[in-house]
């Protein structure tokens, strides 16, 4: 986490939450799901758009431990709009798979952003039981 963000553990799918400076905040979902990995990022990027009507949105690959990973970055449109930036991994077992989604949301220009995103983003642990 970056410095000064208050982490809270979240329920269900939601593994936690956190508030930073300047009105930004992250989500940490993990959530099952049936679909092989290009299948799993698209039905994200899907309802992301849902969620946020005229989204613009960049998608890049991301190397992560042999998983399939993106990054998406974006802004939610018009003026003043929220920036926000996610990595989305897809986590297998030998039983079940995963969706992880690390989803930072803030006003747009927000000081410090980057910097956020440049910590959130990063690579991961991933224990599996």
């Amino acid at each position: 986490m970056p410095d000064g963000w208050n982490a809270t553990p979240g329920t269900g799918d939601v593994a936690l939450t956190s508030t930073g400076p300047d009105g930004m905040s992250v989500r940490v979902t993990i959530a099952r799901t049936d679909l092989d990995p290009g299948g799993a990022f698209l039905r994200y990027a899907t309802d992301l758009r849902t969620a946020n009507p005229g989204a613009k949105v960049t998608v890049t690959a991301a190397q992560f431990c042999g998983y399939s990973s993106q990054l998406l970055s974006g802004t939610n449109g018009g003026a003043g709009a929220n920036e926000f930036a996610d990595r989305i991994t897809h986590i297998w077992t030998n039983t079940q798979a995963y969706l992880v989604a690390i989803h930072l949301e803030g006003p747009g220009k927000a000081p410090g952003f980057e910097a956020a995103k440049s910590t959130l983003m990063q690579q991961f642990a991933v224990t599996i039981p």
